[in-house]
This record gives C-alpha cells, sequence and structure tokens, in this order.
C-alpha cells in the first residue's frame, strides 16, 4: 500500500529520543522530511545525523522548549523557511514531575499543563493555517493512558488530568478543522523504551525504597496479552499509518497501542 507519505514535511515534537525518535524513523521509512524539535539540541543532532545515514532524507533540527510560545512559533517558522509547508504535526513532548495529587506543588501542575497541554495547543495553532493553504494535514497528538484511568498512583494526577484536556481539545479541534481536510487523532503509547517510563521507575523506586533494578524486573513481568512490552518502534507504525493519505475518514479518535493491556473500556 501506498501511504502517499513521500515528501510530504512533518514536525515531531520531543523528538529526540524514545516514542518521537519511533516515530521520526517510521516517518523516514517513508520519505517524510522531519523537522525536529526537543530541547536538547546535542540529542537532536544525534537522531538527526542517524535518521539521514539511514534513510536519505532531509531532516531540521529546531532547538525549542514547548513551554515557551515563542519558541513554537520560531520552530514553525524555521520549518517554513526550509521547507515551505508542513503537513504533519505530532505532538509528544511533555515535562512533568512524578508525585501524587498532594505531593505535586502549584508549580508542579502548572508547569504540566503549559508544556503538554498547552504546549500542543500552542503548536496546533501555529500549523493550522498552514496546513489549510494546501487544504491537508494530519495532527497527532500524543497523550498517555493515565487520561482513561484515576487514582494511578504513578503521578497520576496531573498526567491524567493534562492529557484527559488533550483528548478533549483534540476532538474539537478535529470537528472545526474537518471542512480543511484536516485530521485530529490521539495516540495513546504503550512504550516501554520511553523516557517517561524511565522516569516512572526512578519514582515508583524512590517512593517506595525499592532498588530500581527491582522494579524493573516486576514491571518486565507485567506484560500486555500480546507477550512483550510495546516499544517505540509499535507506535511509530501506528502514527505513519494515520497520517497517510489512506486515513482522510478518521478523525477525532482516541487510539491506544498498548498491546491490550488496558482494562479501560471506551465508547
Amino acid at each position: 500500500m501506498d501511504l502517499g507519505l513521500k515528501d510530504k514535511v512533518a514536525i515531531i515534537t520531543g523528538g529526540s529520543r524514545g516514542v518521537g525518535r519511533g516515530i521520526a524513523r517510521a516517518f523516514a521509512a517513508e520519505g517524510v522530511k522531519l523537522v525536529l524539535t526537543a530541547r536538547r539540541a546535542n540529542l537532536l543532532d544525534e537522531t538527526a545525523d542517524e535518521i539521514r545515514k539511514e534513510y536519505g532524507v532531509e531532516v531540521l533540527t529546531v532547538p525549542a522548549d514547548m513551554g515557551v510560545a515563542e519558541d513554537i512559533k520560531g520552530m514553525v517558522q524555521q520549518a517554513i523557511d526550509k521547507f515551505g509547508r508542513v503537513d504533519i504535526l505530532v505532538n509528544n513532548a511533555a515535562s512533568f514531575s512524578y508525585g501524587s495529587m498532594f505531593e505535586l506543588t502549584d508549580a508542579d501542575w502548572l508547569n504540566h499543563f503549559n508544556n503538554k497541554t498547552f504546549g500542543y495547543l500552542r503548536c496546533m495553532r501555529e500549523v493550522v493555517p498552514h496546513m489549510q493553504k494546501n487544504h491537508w494535514g494530519r495532527i497527532i497528538n500524543i497523550a498517555g493512558g493515565a487520561s482513561r484511568q484515576a487514582g494511578l498512583g504513578q503521578g497520576g494526577g496531573s498526567a491524567g488530568a493534562t492529557n484527559a484536556a488533550i483528548i478533549n481539545i483534540s476532538k474539537s479541534m478535529s470537528d472545526v478543522l474537518a471542512k480543511d481536510g484536516i485530521t485530529v487523532n490521539v495516540v495513546h503509547p504503550g512504550a516501554a523504551d520511553s523516557d517517561r517510563e524511565e522516569l516512572r521507575v526512578a519514582w515508583m523506586a524512590e517512593t517506595s525504597g525499592r532498588p530500581k533494578e527491582q522494579i524493573e524486573a516486576e514491571l518486565a513481568r507485567n506484560v500486555p496479552p500480546i507477550g512483550r512490552k510495546v516499544v517505540s518502534s509499535d507506535t511509530g507504525a501506528l502514527v505513519t499509518l494515520l497520517v497517510s493519505e489512506q486515513m482522510e475518514a478518521l478523525t477525532g479518535q482516541t487510539i491506544a497501542i498498548d498491546g491490550g493491556g488496558s482494562r479501560a473500556i471506551i465508547y
């Protein structure tokens, strides 16, 4: 199947590691031109060099903080200056602190909402006018599965709230943009090789007083029905399909790629 993605231009926030890197590699395999953004320039450059050598696609790296509106404006403008268009946006960047609802300070909550929920919204507002000019666009918002369940106890306070807000915003945005040929969908990743998973393990070890290795061993035994952990390349494959030419009728949806591990039922 031809996904119709060759020479499309995609912005991926949080594109240097983990889920973002997995999506970038999957896009590159289809000939997509990439704009990768994250806060750490050295990691961006490493990922970009790796992708250029392996897939031969153009990659622009733009160090930026999704909690700063001017950084986002500048990043999108650099993408337009380089490629003349933006066809795909994958919102993936996040910054937050682990802790229970009562442990998290106001600053922790505001930081999470500012970097993730508002960061996603700011990116969408910046790229949508460019997509509307071409009457075509794909927006994927990566949001954790904590949005489906309350009281996870794994930093779940702000994680659940911010991600649930993203789902609501995405559905509303999909209704508004459908007439412009732009789809908006949410993906819950089940990536065991993500930075967020590393942070979760560290937080669980610290709060329980148990060694990190013990936590990792317990999580390794807790595999989903498919019999293995879901990794970033799995998420990359799904997102690549969702942004393809073939998926013009799929919008306003939230899809989990978790190996069947979630117990939540969504109607």
